[in-house]
């Protein structure tokens, strides 16, 4: 049987190309543009393999499962008004520091300090 490589499998793939045969054979600007997508790549498959960690923190936090824009958009009213759950500073802090992970991995400290 043969498994069809998932998208982030595809987009670790196209960056390692990127990266290792196509800059090296480019100059100047044009190099630092393909850099640039090897780079997207790389955050592309991050947060697909992440993807729906901020749709459960966000619906554990309420306390009833939805979407993702609903159940933000529901977290804002409860901050607006006074009635955030307990742990929102907790769980908007994780959320930020997820996807800063994402964006550039260790730019954040995620040991706790």
């Amino acid at each position: 049987m043969h498994d069809d490589p998932d998208a982030v499998t595809l987009l670790e793939a196209m960056a390692a190309t990127l990266t290792d045969r196509v800059v090296p054979a480019l100059h100047d600007g044009v190099q630092h543009e393909a850099r640039i997508v090897a780079n997207l790549c790389r955050i592309l498959a991050r947060e697909l393999a992440e993807s729906g960690a901020d749709r459960d923190m966000f619906a554990a936090l309420i306390g009833h499962d939805g979407k993702r824009g609903d159940l933000a958009a529901e977290l804002d009213q409860l901050i607006a008004s006074g009635h955030a759950p307990p742990d929102t500073l907790a769980v908007l802090l994780a959320d930020v520091t997820r996807r800063a992970e994402i964006t550039k991995p260790g730019y954040t400290f995620t040991d706790g300090t």
